[in-house]
């Protein structure tokens, strides 16, 4: 019974590892591949890491996944909300669809509408994700 609990835990994070590979490759920009990421893979990474715990449980193995489970869960969206904003900042495009831009309004520098101190030219013009007004 353990094997086979095992099994499932290691193939749904497989697949959800997959998913997040499969969205790294199909979504439309920067933002959205971070997400699916940050997201489905780190919870793949904590499926594999409980199916190894089920196959090899010991006090010391139990310690050590729920540290790897723990550093995971609060290290994978920190560091993905930062990279995101690390890309808004130097100008990346959105993705045409994208209806808000909160980044805008919460003050976090140049972004995809505007010239970064690079001199490199963002996405759509006038500065606004989605036509939206431009607060004036």
């Amino acid at each position: 019974m353990r094997t086979v609990l095992a099994a499932v835990l290691l193939l749904v994070g497989a697949g959800l590892i997959a998913v997040s590979a499969l969205g790294l490759l199909r979504l439309p920009d920067v933002y959205n591949r971070m997400n699916a990421v940050a997201k489905a893979a780190s919870l793949g990474v904590v499926c594999v890491l409980l199916g190894v715990l089920v196959l090899v449980f010991d006090a010391r193995s139990a310690v050590v996944v729920a540290v790897a489970i723990g550093l995971q869960l609060v290290s994978a969206p920190v560091g993905g909300y930062a990279l995101a904003v690390a890309s808004y900042r130097a100008g990346s495009p959105l993705a045409p669809v994208t209806r808000y831009d909160d980044l805008a309004d919460a003050g976090f520098g140049a972004g995809p509408g505007s010239d970064p101190p690079g001199g490199r030219a963002g996405g759509r013009a006038g500065g606004t994700a989605g036509g939206g007004s431009t607060g004036g």
